[in-house]
């Protein structure tokens, strides 16, 4: 191909590679790094090459480029079921089209908003509301406020976390689920009554046949928040649950929708075992599709590690939290999944040649990912798997010297600590809360680390969350969680860019701008090491380049 190459000129450009740091021009021809540098002497070079062709574009040169982010764990499909709903929320989320939704401070403003919203919609449309957090407002809903606002029409609403869900009269009746038999994950009251309360995903399985349209997943609704990610930075990010409501139609949208020549995204799907295993027939059937799959890899939608599952959320109250349980007396949590189930998977996904992605909360949830890994090495040594634990609030600092010697990275989920950071001091108490997503510790021990938004847990806002992991501010009182485990400016971009590129295997295709790897840029107003570190969560994304082509980003 002699396609005309194309010389960025930037005012600074952020390479991430350690060996040439810094650079005001890169040229780019077929959609990767030809070269990078400065610009005088790009254009002595390409005028002694056979290309010869090229054009100087000025249009970023007051602007600073770096790599595409990369966000290692998100959810495009959740994030396309959340948008669908109506945002009860007590913090601000981004729309796709610009702004944010309106924020709602306590319950009584979120009930209120829910008759609004009965109101508005049609008869015989289900009112699904999202974002509600119990810890902000201080207290559950109850099946009694839900169906004050409506006993005839179905209304479900989810936590910020989307691992507790709340639900009135009219759809547990229509989901068929009375107090004379209660499916598991449906809470009830000292009387035997459901008290409105559904847990983790076997609470929201027990009505979702109620609500046929409501996981509908369709191209439409992830387009609708695919303009979330060109407004962060993001060039490659990971749907880690692809197959949760059915691997092989997710394949087929994902598909369909990465085939277009205007995709500007790198999608990589994290196959969810669980739900996976059960459509195929069995975990070695899912595992031979998902092989099968990969072979069909193409440039902007790929296969990456297997997505397990262990326990819930500590901030919902779901997870097991271990010795001597929730601060405030909640009572302990359950782990969501069977330990022998994971370890079985993880095991058999490792001899396959699979790596694997593990959501894990807690010390138990982390310390069953390590045995499993242990294991399957003793079973079948494999290096370089670089199998994964995400989120990992409670890891311990013997457990990342054991991630360390297995090749075990960690995705740390450090804008919990902005939103709920308050929240984690009152239910943790104070010793585990400071030790939460322990960066400072997983650094110094040299585990690769790093961060990530996980929306419906975070809002899909990068620079906030890398504003999180470099102050550990919370956002109510302002205390700084674990100041020993504040990062650098430049250790969290190396954690959304190379870093991440690395986890995923894919450190030689993107993560730093270097000759060869593709074109994925991310454009910036300001730059990031300049500027003060308490504005970096506010600094302004002009939007990306995208193997070689401008994206800018729509609204502001």
């Amino acid at each position: 191909m002699n396609e005309q190459i194309t010389v960025y000129l930037a005012k600074k450009i952020i390479t991430m590679n350690p060996e040439q740091r810094f650079a005001r021009a890169v040229a780019v021809k077929d959609g990767r790094i030809l070269s990078i540098g400065e610009p005088g002497e790009i254009v002595d070079w390409l005028k002694k090459s056979p290309f010869k062709a090229y054009r100087m574009e000025t249009a970023f040169q007051d602007k600073i480029l770096m790599p595409g982010i990369v966000d290692a764990h998100t959810h495009v499909e959740l994030q396309a079921l959340i948008y669908s709903g109506h945002f009860v929320a007590q913090i601000p989320w981004p729309r796709p089209e610009g702004g944010f939704y309106s924020v709602y401070p306590s319950k009584a403003d979120v009930l209120q908003r829910l008759r609004d919203i009965d109101q508005e919609l049609p008869v015989e449309e289900p009112l699904y509301a999202v974002a509600y957090d119990e810890n902000k407002v201080g207290g559950f809903l109850h099946i009694d406020e839900l169906d004050a606002v409506s006993k005839t029409r179905p209304i479900l609403v989810s936590n910020l976390v989307f691992h507790r869900f709340w639900a009135n009269s009219a759809l547990l009746r229509k989901a068929g689920i009375s107090e004379n038999d209660l499916p598991p994950g449906i809470e009830s009251d000292e009387s035997g009554k459901p008290n409105g309360t559904l847990i983790e995903a076997k609470g929201l399985m027990a009505v979702l046949p109620a609500l046929p349209d409501l996981v509908n997943i369709t191209e439409e609704k992830i387009q609708y928040t695919l303009p979330l990610f060109t407004k962060g930075g993001y060039t490659t990010v990971c749907d880690a649950a692809v197959g949760a409501f059915g691997f092989q139609k997710s394949l087929g949208i994902f598909q369909h929708l990465q085939s277009s020549p205007e995709s500007n995204l790198r999608i990589v799907a994290l196959p969810w075992a669980k739900t996976g295993a059960i459509e195929a027939g069995s975990l070695d059937l899912f595992i031979e599709l998902i092989k099968k799959t990969s072979n069909e890899d193409m440039e902007t939608f790929r296969i990456g590690p297997v997505k397990l599952y262990t326990d819930g959320s500590i901030i919902s109250r779901t997870s097991p939290i271990g010795w001597p349980g929730y601060w405030d007396g909640s009572p302990e949590g359950h782990m969501e999944n069977d330990p022998q189930e994971i370890r079985e998977m993880l095991i058999r996904c490792h001899e396959a040649g699979l790596s694997t992605v593990t959501h894990a909360n807690s010390r138990p949830g982390c310390q069953i990912v390590l045995d499993a890994v242990k294991e399957a090495q003793s079973i079948k040594y494999r290096p370089d798997m670089r199998h994964r634990i995400d989120h990992a609030y409670n890891i311990t600092t013997s457990q990342l010297r054991q991630a360390k010697e297995l090749g075990v990275a960690v995705q740390f989920f450090t804008p919990q600590i902005y939103y709920y950071g308050d929240a984690h001091l009152k239910i943790q108490g104070p010793d585990r809360a400071h030790n939460m997503t322990p960066t400072g510790t997983a650094k110094r021990l040299g585990v690769s680390w790093g961060f990530h938004n996980d929306p419906p847990g975070t809002p899909q806002l990068p620079w906030l969350g890398a504003w999180a992991t470099v102050h550990r501010m919370t956002l109510d009182s302002g205390t700084v969680l674990g100041p020993e485990h504040c990062m650098t400016v430049e250790d969290v971009l190396r954690a959304m860019t190379i870093e991440a590129a690395y986890q995923l295997h894919l450190d030689s295709e993107i993560g730093s701008i270097e000759f060869g790897k593709r074109a994925d840029l991310c454009v910036l107003e300001d730059d990031p090491l300049e500027i003060e570190p308490m504005d970096l969560k506010e600094i302004p994304v002009w939007g990306t380049i995208f193997s070689g082509n401008p994206n800018p980003a729509q609204g502001t």
